[in-house]
């Protein structure tokens, strides 16, 4: 697959870009506080803390209860700078009809310099007094970040942390995309006997687990942020270490047999089951219990929290150059095995 140059500088070429893009590009500016207070019952007033926006910016309360297409939209039009923020002014949610005790709203702030950004569940309706009905607001005016200014979402919790995205994920890609792999190798090699096949499926499963551990390490990393702490009883993490141990078991158990032909074999079968189990602890068990990854147990997806497709320029590149730099080890791994395998049988 890489015996090309050019693929090999290719796969170079994409983990370097999206590591010195994922470390250097600039977060986006963002509200990093809001809270309200009832001001003459039918007001309220927010004060959002924004140091970072520069910018005149347009601000409207979003109702996230219900589906896309049906969201409410209050624009707010008393805007007072103060300093490191703004002082907003609006009638009370509850007065709108169709505004329910419990339905929450989510401020969404946007200029032509920054785009658009948000502060979640910044107001939430504790009765319902419907009087008035909820004005209709264009949707286009919600308008989407400068195509020239490249930055990344800077999202409440996340903050900083989400460049780990160009990282932990990418590296699970590679690692699954490598464990794919060596199934594929184990199929074809109980189909035709060919221990070349049995050489590329272990290295496949190695180069999986470095791949797999620093996934883990970076998830770690992830999460101390976070979630406060390096590991928590999330199905999604104790589901990856499982399966983890489960391919260290495949190891294991190739170095237990000395015979390779009984070795090859062996080892193909577990495989076949390895990945099986893999399989099921991290992407059908994960998704039947509560899980703090975005994506599991009924989270929304990470793209949800997505401002603009900035960090899509960088994390496809990052998924695609890890998948290649795995296969490239991989070959490298099983070029030299062979050739001492093929030395062995000689002498």
């Amino acid at each position: 697959m890489l015996q090309s140059n050019f693929l090999k500088i290719t796969a170079v070429f994409l983990v370097l870009y999206s590591i010195l893009g994922g470390l250097f590009l600039p977060l986006s500016p963002n509200i990093e506080k809001a809270s309200y207070t009832s001001f003459q019952d039918s007001l309220i007033q927010i004060e959002v803390y924004a140091p970072k926006v520069k910018e005149p910016s347009s601000f409207y309360l979003i109702q996230n209860a219900l589906k896309a297409e049906d969201k409410r939209i209050l624009k707010i039009n008393d805007i007072k700078n103060i300093k490191n923020g703004f002082l907003l002014t609006t009638l009370n949610p509850n007065y709108y009809e169709g505004v329910n005790r419990g339905n929450t709203f989510d401020l969404w702030a946007q200029n032509t310099k920054n785009g658009g950004f948000v502060y979640f569940n910044v107001f939430m309706a504790d009765s319902s007094r419907a009087q008035i009905p909820f004005p209709q607001i264009d949707k286009k005016e919600l308008i989407t970040k400068n195509p020239f200014s490249l930055s990344f979402p800077n999202r409440p919790i996340l903050r900083e942390s989400i460049r780990n995205l160009f990282f932990h994920v990418p590296m699970w890609f590679g690692m699954m995309f490598l464990l794919t792999t060596s199934l594929f190798y184990s199929v074809r090699y109980l189909n035709k006997g060919n221990l070349e096949d049995d050489i590329k499926a272990k290295n496949s499963v190695e180069i999986g687990l470095l791949f797999g551990t620093l996934g883990i390490l970076t998830g770690m990393l992830w999460a101390k942020f976070t979630w406060g702490a390096f590991w928590t009883d999330d199905p999604k993490l104790n589901g990856a270490a499982i399966g983890m141990l489960t391919y260290c078991a495949y190891a294991i158990l190739r170095s237990s047999v000395t015979d390779q032909i009984k070795k090859a074999k062996l080892s193909a079968v577990y495989n076949i089951f390895a990945f099986s189990i893999y399989i099921v602890f991290i992407y059908i068990l994960p998704r039947l219990k509560a899980s703090l990854h975005p994506g599991n147990g009924g989270n929304p997806g990470f793209n949800i929290y997505e401002q603009d497709n900035t960090m899509r320029l960088f994390f496809y590149p990052a998924v695609i150059g890890w998948i290649l730099i795995g296969m490239w080890l991989m070959q490298l791994r099983s070029q030299i095995d062979f050739k001492i395998f093929k030395k062995n049988l000689e002498s």
